[in-house]
């Protein structure tokens, strides 16, 4: 990625992903459909690239590089143990797996809802879901065990990076696009719930002006992008409208659902801050990466121990930071995930 400018997202490598809601349910296992970016992406990123498949990613778990944007479990991870499933296997993993009926993951990082860092976007990856669907390697809509599943999504931030750089920071047509970019992603919505998935769940942006990529010297990560957490709220607000709309269109009320990434990391930061005494890192904002070479954390400028940090990297949480944003969203989780 290039540039900085008033929405820099970075490689934030973001995500939709299908969940199953049949933890409880008599009609099935659970089943997780993945597609977006890199808070969801478990192993699709290149093998032969430099990024989540090399050091000094993996760190804390499991051990070793395994295609994670962290040193551990990204937001994917926590949702497949929620549903009480492993995390599902990465799309092009598929064919040397036998674990791909809990469902697949086609999140690729870099990708956005428009084409941005990345090729994929997030068309590409329904595509693909649509095409097993129409190969029958997973059930039809029709049947009880497909008919219980949930999609959570969580994208865009790639596509306001991108679109920045293209704009080298200017903010003519923002609103145009962030208009657009909400358009499109709503599509996505109503596509994915017609390929037979019952719920749809969708994360806001998260607070894109505290990853720590806007607060590099002379900032030295002390004090949020407020223009950029600005943006992002404008952003969920209309995403906000579209989902109620969409859900008026369908006639009921809880088919599509908001899951509020933005005030869980807002919450989790601040829970940082208040505990920080305690920690090696005082300051959440501050990566556990001091070596970045093309937004990828270098193997010599990583922490000695980045369980105690926020931020892995410029823009992903660390395995610390995925775990504190999660227990502010379980309460949602636990009312919107039920079919």
């Amino acid at each position: 990625m290039e540039g900085k400018g008033f929405f820099l997202g970075g490689l934030l490598l973001f995500s939709i992903a299908a969940i199953s809601t049949a933890k409880n349910s008599p009609n099935g296992s659970p089943k997780l459909f993945v597609f977006g970016d890199s808070y969801v992406d478990t192993g699709n990123w290149p093998r032969n690239v430099r990024g989540p498949w090399k050091v000094p990613y993996g760190k804390t778990f499991p051990g070793k590089p395994n295609g994670r944007a962290s040193d551990g479990r990204v937001l994917t991870d926590h949702i497949a143990s929620f549903l009480g499933i492993e995390s599902p296997t990465p799309y092009q993993l598929r064919n040397t797996s036998k674990n791909t009926q809990q469902g697949l993951n086609f999140a690729l990082g870099g990708s956005g809802v428009f084409p941005s860092w990345k090729n994929d976007t997030l068309t590409v990856q329904i595509d693909r879901f649509e095409q097993l669907l129409k190969e029958n390697v997973y059930s039809r809509p029709c049947d009880l065990e497909y008919s219980s599943s949930v999609a959570l999504v969580s994208s865009g931030s790639n596509d306001y990076s991108f679109y920045a750089a293209a704009k080298k920071g200017s903010k003519d047509g923002l609103p145009a696009f962030t208009k657009g970019l909400v358009k499109q992603l709503a599509a996505d919505l109503h596509r994915i719930n017609r390929l037979g998935v019952k719920k749809v769940v969708v994360a806001t942006l998260p607070v894109i002006g505290c990853l720590p990529i806007h607060l590099i010297p002379p900032n030295s990560y002390q004090n949020c992008d407020e223009e950029s957490n600005k943006n992002a709220r404008i952003h969920n607000k209309l995403l906000l409208k579209a989902v109620k709309k969409l859900n008026t269109d369908d006639g009921k009320k809880s088919t599509f659902v908001v899951l509020d990434l933005y005030n869980a990391m807002v919450s989790a930061i601040d829970r940082f801050r208040q505990g920080a005494a305690n920690t090696e890192y005082k300051n959440p904002l501050q990566p556990c990466c001091s070596k970045i070479v093309d937004f990828i954390c270098s193997a010599e400028g990583v922490c000695p121990n980045p369980k105690s940090s926020f931020f892995f990297d410029l823009t992903h949480p660390s395995d610390n930071g995925w775990n504190a944003i999660f227990s502010f969203l379980q309460c949602s989780l636990n009312k919107d995930l039920k079919v």
